[in-house]
């Protein structure tokens, strides 16, 4: 992509719903099961309109989604991320959803780039989106760890005081829209980490192996993983580093403590974002009692 535009524009935060989306938060290690049931006997009960919420990791809310419809069955969407500022931006999209097909289908669209995937309300009321990847086939079956989202209201419109990005608006937008793109990215790939030291006791510098599939763009920023305390291995530092001008920088940090068993460690997360745009690499970051605090000139954020 040399010049931005809608595929490559609304492909971030399209990846903080659906495919949370890919990762294996896809993440990685995200998250919770989901039971998928038998097949909903009644369609109605697979209405999509009215507003929902969705949460990251901790249970702190990331975001809304917004599904505006006159018939139930297609519409537009509206995503209002927290990587948005202040909440006052809403990204603009179709949705077309077949609740007829089992297990129901749901097609996400922003600009040109469409993603393909299933869905589930359940009795619980969460609405169960597959993770999926943008242009790739449609899941087949709700996997461990969908994207949640849970509804607050039927309300099926935007406040007022929302600056709506559609399509021809997102080209302005590119260094918000880059950043929360990589935001993105680094929370996927600090699930990954979770999942590698579940698994294997240690953390990865492979940045291969944590993009879970994801293509990470390079023509924005760098990313790179760093373990820090080589001797243990129980802390590593993920970072983007923009390659252009006018861009914010990201670190996330993953490192293990004792557990109440004192055969296992379990992980916690830091995600820290520069206080201003810069293309130089953050500092370390600082031991802070029995945790970490963000480097110089970096402020923590929700990961």
């Amino acid at each position: 992509m040399r010049q931005p535009n809608s595929r490559s524009n609304i492909k971030p935060v399209f990846v903080r719903v659906c495919q949370a989306i890919a990762i294996p938060y896809l993440t990685i290690g995200l998250l919770v099961g989901c039971n998928t049931g038998d097949r909903p006997k009644d369609a109605n009960s697979q209405k999509l309109a009215g507003t929902w919420e969705f949460k990251n990791q901790d249970g702190a809310k990331a975001g809304t989604a917004i599904f505006d419809t006159k018939n139930g069955i297609d519409g537009d969407i509206y995503i209002l991320s927290n990587d948005l500022p202040e909440g006052k931006t809403a990204i603009a999209g179709k949705y077309k959803a077949n609740p007829n097909k089992y297990p129901p289908e749901l097609d996400l669209t922003f600009g040109d780039l469409t993603t393909q995937t299933i869905y589930e309300i359940g009795n619980d009321g969460q609405l169960k989106i597959a993770n999926a990847v943008p242009d790739q086939p449609r899941p087949t079956t709700l996997d461990a760890q969908p994207q949640l989202l849970t509804k607050v209201s039927e309300n099926t419109t935007i406040d007022r005081n929302i600056k709506i990005l559609r399509s021809p608006d997102l080209a302005a937008s590119s260094a918000l829209i880059h950043e929360a793109e990589s935001k993105s990215y680094i929370r996927a790939i600090m699930r990954s980490q979770q999942q590698i030291f579940q698994e294997k006791g240690q953390f990865s510098t492979d940045i291969n192996l944590l993009s879970s599939g994801l293509k990470l763009n390079s023509e924005f920023y760098n990313y790179q993983a760093t373990v820090l305390d080589t001797a243990s291995g129980l802390l590593v530092q993920n970072t983007a580093i923009p390659v252009k001008e006018g861009l914010k920088a990201y670190t996330g940090i993953v490192y293990a403590i004792a557990s109440d068993n004192q055969n296992q460690k379990v992980t916690k997360l830091l995600m820290c974002e520069s206080n201003l745009a810069t293309r130089n690499p953050p500092s370390q970051v600082q031991k802070q009692d029995e945790g970490y605090r963000c480097p110089n000139t970096y402020t923590s954020i929700s990961p």
